[in-house]
């Protein structure tokens, strides 16, 4: 019984070194612009650029956080899209224009995550 339970814990420990490899891709790049009132696709790509950069700057593997999709919208026209981990979408987040208030209060937000 005693190497059943070994091998168990063997396994979890794999499963989570395999989850931090990994981590699931929980939203899109879309998703997130329209939460913070962005209409305009174009305006995603320069906060996207510099997330990535900082993943690369950190020695994070940037295939593992984002994951370009396509997707067909309304109309039947096919778009290219971003599927984020949480540290991609925190990435994104924090690079977008802190001028427009949603996205200050996001900052703020993340900010304030792990204090209270």
């Amino acid at each position: 019984m005693l190497k059943l339970f070994d091998y168990l814990e063997e396994v979890i420990a794999t499963e989570r070194i395999s989850q931090l490899k990994n981590p699931p891709l929980l939203y899109t790049a879309s998703e997130i612009m329209q939460e913070l009132g962005y209409d305009n696709p174009a305006m995603i790509q320069e906060p996207l650029d510099r997330a990535m950069h900082a993943c690369a700057s950190l020695q994070i593997p940037v295939s593992y956080n984002f994951h370009k999709i396509y997707c067909f919208k309304d109309g039947g026209e096919m778009e290219t899209d971003w599927q984020l981990s949480e540290l991609a979408t925190y990435l994104l987040m924090i690079n977008c224009n802190p001028l427009n208030p949603l996205v200050a209060k996001a900052q703020l937000i993340f900010m304030m995550k792990d204090r209270v």
